[in-house]
């Protein structure tokens, strides 16, 4: 496998990969899927809040995940040389880990994990690195398709945009020894509308302008709140959406106590059996199962001073529906 050099229109950083403070600078591939309101980690609020806020000190040193996933990035690399070359593709690498800024929106970058160059072609291809537990195999695709989970391709199609390539590959490893590679061919309305969605996202943080909350942890972020606090005259919609509440907390309330009725019935009649089997597959498990917890009654009583030493205290505003 032999490095070649070839020309690439967007700007290459400097080397400042990892640094949780210079991330605050532009919109990454990292970043993309959560500005698109798809990302599972993050909502377009928190991300807002990563990029506005200072970062508390111990803020850059990186999650055990991230630690694990940079650790295992040139093995994934190998291992997928290895895959396209088993397909009788011939692989050249490029470059590894280089951060481009896009030229003409310089606010957005990609840091591609690694580069290469197929069967001689006379363009890059940009190959994003995933390690993925097993259990997360369902969420992808066949391999050799385009379907692997939307915020990676968001991420990929990213990568597309600021280096003005044709193609990527995500590359997911499952588990130790299951590598893949999901081809995302450039899409140029694709990636217009993420570049719109992300400028209008910077200027956001440039104006120190909160994005609509998506969910219930946004609204605790923004709307902390206190006692003192006014109180709200509900008009029409909001009496309407109250009485709503009333009566599915009704319902559901109801249901669980059917359930443990259900649920008594079913196992007075398993006594001692571990399994109820149903149509020839099992339809419900009854067994041990090994648990631990804390004593925290016996823990104060022998330990009080390393109980009020790691006791924390803080408050937070409950929803109750009357």
């Amino acid at each position: 496998m032999n490095a070649v050099a070839l020309p690439v229109p967007a700007q290459v950083a400097p080397a400042l990969a990892g640094a949780d403070h210079d991330r605050q600078r532009f919109i990454g591939g990292s970043d993309i899927a959560a500005v698109l309101g798809i990302s599972p980690w993050r909502t377009p609020l928190q991300l807002w809040e990563l990029k506005t806020r200072p970062l508390l000190p111990d803020h850059d040193r990186p999650s055990k995940p991230k630690t694990r996933g940079h650790r295992w990035e040139s093995v994934v690399a190998e291992m997928l040389v290895e895959h396209l070359e088993e397909r009788g593709h011939k692989v050249e690498i490029v470059a590894s880990n280089r951060r481009y800024i896009d030229p003409e929106l310089p606010f957005l970058a990609a840091e591609i994990d690694f580069e290469i160059v197929l069967d001689d072609e006379d363009e890059i291809t940009n190959v994003e690195l995933k390690t993925v537990h097993p259990f997360k195999a369902g969420e992808w695709g066949e391999a050799g398709t385009d379907e692997s989970p939307v915020f990676y391709t968001a991420q990929g199609m990213h990568g597309l945009g600021v280096t003005k390539r044709r193609r990527c590959l995500i590359a997911p490893l499952f588990g130790a020894d299951e590598i893949r590679a999901y081809p995302i061919e450039r899409d140029d309305e694709t990636i217009a509308a993420m570049r719109a969605r992300a400028t209008a996202f910077w200027q956001l943080v440039l104006t120190n302008t909160t994005p609509t909350p998506l969910n219930l942890d946004d609204l605790d972020r923004l709307y902390k709140g206190d006692d003192k606090g006014p109180a709200l005259i509900a008009d029409n919609e909001l009496t309407r959406q109250v009485l709503r509440l009333r009566a599915i907390q009704s319902e559901i309330k109801a249901r669980e106590r059917e359930f443990e009725a259900l649920e008594f019935d079913v196992k007075l009649a398993m006594r001692d059996a571990t399994e109820l089997v149903v149509d020839e597959k099992a339809a419900v498990t009854w067994k041990q199962r090994a648990t631990s917890w804390l004593d925290q009654t016996a823990l104060k009583e022998q330990h009080p001073k390393l109980v009020r030493e790691f006791t924390r205290k803080g408050s937070a505003r409950v929803f109750t529906v009357k």
